[in-house]
């Protein structure tokens, strides 16, 4: 595919073989995206130009695009955003060739699960009323600022805001830990992430076999029923399983 002026972009790694979804947008505005097939392996690819560097925002999109896409249908491999090489015979003897056993076999422990993740964030209000209720003292300390003058009451109010953090904290792990107990029985691996977003509740990544996956979806609309008056859960996927993919046996690749 690669010519004088462009390099090669990877997206990813799959089987030799594979047929890929129609309407795949190249990053870049490179070529079409397509398949180098070495040995069971298959490196799904593009043309960039050499001169154009990456990392806009729309590169980043149109990567995540492609990798999620071909996630949904396929067992994949996914590389980070940003790899590229010189050209198509660098994909076979950089990436293909010497890390092909290891490839093998990770798409094997892949096969036929997909990557979910569970997004959830809390509703303030609720979660501070929910906070002050349990906790007469920082609900006693709140009344007593009410209506004071707040450049008086500079460190009361810095007290107050630890407290109310600690607490929320604690709440958060105590979810965290809810969420996968309730998941856990419908998931091959579960992934606690870390909470981005001072209003984020929980952040799990899920491996999910295809024969659980309703049994999964069906337990996560149980957990969002159970938490409707405080929480709003959102869930993602199948996406591309970075958070799961297979180191290789001791240690070693290749």
């Amino acid at each position: 595919m690669s010519g004088e002026d462009s390099a090669t972009y990877v997206y990813a790694v799959v089987g030799a073989g594979t047929d890929l979804p129609e309407g795949l947008e190249a990053v870049g505005g490179g070529t079409e995206v397509a398949v180098i097939d070495h040995g069971k392996l298959g490196a799904v690819v593009s043309d960039v130009a050499r001169d154009r560097p990456l990392g806009k925002r729309a590169d980043l999109i149109a990567h995540e695009t492609v990798v999620n896409t071909l996630a949904r249908e396929l067992t994949v491999l996914p590389i980070r955003f940003g790899g590229v090489v010189s050209d198509d015979r660098a994909v076979v003897d950089e990436l293909l060739s010497g890390n092909h056993d290891y490839f093998v076999w990770a798409l094997e422990q892949l096969e036929g699960s997909h990557q979910f993740v569970l997004h959830g964030r809390y509703d303030q209000d609720e979660l501070v009323r929910g906070v002050l209720e349990s906790d007469p003292q920082l609900a006693e300390l709140g009344d007593s600022l009410r209506g004071k003058d707040p450049d008086a009451t500079y460190y009361e109010r810095i007290r107050l805001g630890e407290g109310i953090s600690e607490q929320v904290e604690r709440i958060r792990q105590a979810d965290a830990e809810h969420a996968v107990s309730a998941l856990e029985p419908f998931a091959v691996a579960l992934a606690v992430k870390e909470i981005a977003d001072e209003d984020g509740a929980v952040h799990v990544a899920a491996l999910v076999h295809r024969d659980h996956r309703s049994d999964f979806e069906q337990a996560v609309d149980a957990l969002g029923d159970e938490w409707a008056d405080r929480v709003t859960l959102q869930l993602l996927g199948p996406v591309a399983p970075y958070d799961f993919l297979p180191e290789a046996p001791d240690g070693e690749e290749g």
